[in-house]
């Protein structure tokens, strides 16, 4: 495993150690692992996301798909509830 040593002010030092204390990481270095897995986690999404979105323009361009209108919209919350119950 590599090692990297970061500077940060005393205001940001005492907030790193009160997410360990607080939230039940075993030391820094696992709290900054924690960090680095979900902005890389989130970085993936948001690709994923970027390419359903631009595959969802594609088609809206090729003529497939519908408007998501608000009537739309409210016709699928309507759909949701009613088959949730």
């Amino acid at each position: 495993m590599s090692h990297i040593t970061i500077s940060l002010p005393d205001s940001l030092k005492a907030y790193v150690d009160e997410q360990v204390s607080q939230s039940g990481y075993a030391s820094t270095d696992d709290y900054f692992l924690a960090l680095v897995q979900l902005d890389q986690r989130r970085q993936q999404a948001k690709e994923s996301l970027d390419i359903l979105l631009i595959d969802g323009l594609d088609s809206l361009d090729r003529g497939e798909g519908s408007e998501a209108t608000d009537d739309w919209w409210e016709q699928e919350q309507f759909d949701l509830i009613k088959n949730h119950h």
